[in-house]
C-alpha cells in the first residue's frame, strides 16, 4: 500500500479518536485510536523494511526514448 495513504489515515484516525474522547464518546474514540496505532505500525514497517511492497522478478524494460533524436529537445 502507498505509505502516504497509510500516514494520512493514521493522522485522521488519531485526530478523530482524540476529538471523540474529548466529546465523551469513549468506545468509538478508543477504537479509532487503536486502529490508528495499528495503521502507524504498518506504515513504519512498510517504510523501514519494505515488506509490503511487491517487487517484480522480471527484468525492467529498457526505455525506448534512447533512439536518436526521440524525446530530446533541439535548440533553435
Amino acid at each position: 500500500m502507498n505509505p502516504q495513504i497509510l500516514f494520512n489515515s493514521t493522522l485522521v484516525l488519531a485526530t478523530t479518536g482524540l476529538v471523540l474522547l474529548f466529546k465523551g464518546v469513549f468506545i468509538i474514540g478508543f477504537v479509532s485510536l487503536t486502529i490508528a496505532v495499528g495503521t502507524s505500525i504498518v506504515w513504519l514497517m512498510s517504510g523501514f523494511f519494505e515488506k509490503f511492497e511487491y517487487k517484480s522478478t522480471e527484468t525492467e524494460i529498457e526505455n525506448e526514448k534512447e533512439e536518436e533524436g526521440k524525446g530530446v529537445l533541439k535548440p533553435f
